[in-house]
């Protein structure tokens, strides 16, 4: 095959790769849980939590809502670049953790979800490569659709819309 496909990074998409017929699913197996963890760890040498408070400064940096209660845009710019040099710094491409984390949410048909080893994960991805998959579709996948991933995203983007809404001051008459 000398063409380039691309999966579409949604929940319940399937695609043939290999003459394997693949599934995009949502839910994970406690094993497979497991596993993502220690992946999510290889992603990012940054928890969640790390990158929410991280953003929360500099919005507050942004708006005035520091101790200070003065805009710094400076310290803003600084606390972006470091955030940005850390998780640039810390995606481990050479090991392929987006495709091993895919791995775990897509599956075969008739493949056992309730437990997954590093055969299991190496014939995906071998499938994968032979199908002429591009990697983009797992990047996204891994960054919009996967349910850690956005269950974390809307959350963040829930307390920035809070923290931005105007306080509203009580009105006086006339």
């Amino acid at each position: 095959m000398d063409r380039i496909s691309t999966i579409e990074p949604k929940i319940g998409f399937t695609f043939k790769a290999n003459k394997v017929n693949y599934v995009i699913e949502d839910r994970l197996s406690i094993a497979r849980a497991i596993e993502a963890n220690k992946l999510e760890l290889d992603l990012f040498d940054i928890s969640t939590s790390t990158l929410k408070k991280s953003l929360i400064a500099v919005y507050n940096d942004l708006n005035g809502n520091n101790k200070e209660r003065a805009v710094k845009f400076a310290d803003a710019a600084a606390k972006v670049h470091n955030l940005v040099n850390g998780l640039e710094k810390n995606l481990k491409f050479q090991e392929a953790p987006v495709l091993r984390y895919c791995a775990l949410y897509i599956n075969a048909e008739g493949e056992d979800r309730r437990t997954i080893d590093e055969e299991r994960i190496t014939k995906k991805i071998n499938d994968w490569q032979e199908g002429g998959y591009d990697f983009q579709g797992f990047f996204l996948l891994v960054l919009s659709v996967l349910p850690s991933v956005r269950k974390d995203y809307i959350r963040f983007i829930q307390d920035i819309s809070k923290e931005s809404q105007p306080k509203e001051s009580p009105k006086k008459e006339a």
